[in-house]
């Protein structure tokens, strides 16, 4: 139907429920067909005629979803809340698919815009009218209730709502694959590392291609880490680097290279840490708080090498960026024992004090006391 077809047909309307139903018909054609602006239109001209409380928080739903999907967020908003407001369950005609769907959209806008815990109450006003909604509703607005959940730091109630919107979706969905990642992400932050590395291989086993495939394998990678399997987690690192390397993409991969550094130093393969080391280093580190991180893998790993005059003096340099750096305990423990190997007492005693000041409940501090015959 044309425009001018349609005002035909609405000037030979004998009642206004008449023209209320031939505007709302044309409209939603044209919001089928994405022509939102043109839509937005009919239903505010339906709205105008309409008085009755719920088929008038109807169109102005409609006006304030049509709003949205041409981004005009303020008055989408505006709408939607007005919308919400009219409509009265306990009377005739009311929509309850409407009422939820309005929500759902005021839940999609209060997220874009931060608001995570007023996305959350629209979202959960929608919960409750799930089972009117179409499915890709109602995974969306599952999946957007973990994310909003997520960002509150509810992890457990992310989880679970993650795994309400798996359970609408059917097994080869795309969809999945932002799910498992978001169970994954929520695991990790519980730091029920075992259960995030399964959810994160699910990703890649749905989805090889996944946009963010590189970020997967790094939290892989890290997870193992965590659960001290450094031989996994060097393996997922390398996967890394052959991604990186296989794109081609110009970076800083200097971070890399130090997890590689990490997991061959704690596989006690201290000469291909050190190689890697000094590859991290012609990477060019971004700052001096990651260059002190990776040159203090060359104090470790000479002084497990034997080479404690170059280890202190590797040591000295990278205090000279920093103080402190992430798994510095490693680096300060061996500045004193290389300085003990080399006969250096009054620099022993120094790295010993400083060890004790900054890692008190450290083992290897009793250690350290035993070579300077204290009790």
């Amino acid at each position: 139907m044309k425009k001018k077809e349609l005002n035909t047909k609405l000037s030979s309307c004998g009642s206004k429920a008449e023209r209320v139903s031939l505007l709302d018909e044309y409209a939603g054609d044209l919001f089928e067909k994405g022509r939102f602006r043109e839509a937005l239109e009919c239903y505010g001209q339906a709205l105008s005629v309409e008085k009755q409380p719920n088929a008038r928080a109807y169109f102005m739903g409609q006006v304030g979803i049509c709003h949205y999907n041409v981004g005009e967020d303020k008055e989408a908003l505006a709408f939607l809340l007005r919308s919400a407001r009219l409509f009265q369950p306990e009377l005739p005609e009311f929509m309850p698919d409407m009422y939820g769907f309005v929500h759902f959209h005021m839940g999609s806008l209060y997220e874009y815009h931060g608001r995570a815990a007023k996305a959350l109450e629209a979202r959960r006003i929608c919960e409750q009218y799930a089972g009117d909604q179409e499915k890709d509703t109602q995974w969306m607005l599952f999946a957007g209730m973990s994310r909003n959940y997520e960002a509150l730091h509810k992890h457990d109630d992310a989880i679970r709502y993650s795994q309400k919107a798996i359970q609408v979706l059917s097994d080869n969905d795309p969809g999945l694959s932002y799910l498992y990642e978001s169970m994954g992400n929520n695991y990790m932050s519980l730091r029920q590392y075992r259960e995030a590395i399964k959810y994160f291989s699910k990703v890649m086993e749905l989805d090889p291609r996944f946009e963010r495939r590189d970020d997967i394998y790094l939290k892989i990678a890290d997870c193992y880490q965590q659960l001290t399997n450094d031989k996994l987690a060097l393996e997922s690192y390398q996967k890394i680097l052959e991604l990186k390397q296989i794109g081609g993409k110009r970076e800083n991969l200097s971070w890399l290279y130090l997890k590689l550094a990490y997991c061959h130093f704690r596989l006690e393969q201290y000469e291909k840490s050190l190689l890697v080391t000094l590859e991290a280093l012609r990477r060019r580190p971004r700052n001096k708080q990651e260059k002190a991180e990776v040159r203090s893998y060359l104090t470790t790993n000479y002084y497990e090498l034997g080479r404690f005059l170059e280890a202190v003096q590797e040591g000295e340099k990278t205090l000279g960026l920093a103080r402190r750096f992430t798994n510095d305990n490693l680096f300060y423990f061996r500045m004193a024992l290389s300085y003990h190997k080399l006969g250096n007492n009054k620099s022993f005693v120094k790295y010993r004090n400083i060890c004790s000041r900054y890692f008190p409940g450290d083992g290897w501090n009793k250690y350290l006391d035993k070579l300077t015959g204290l009790p």
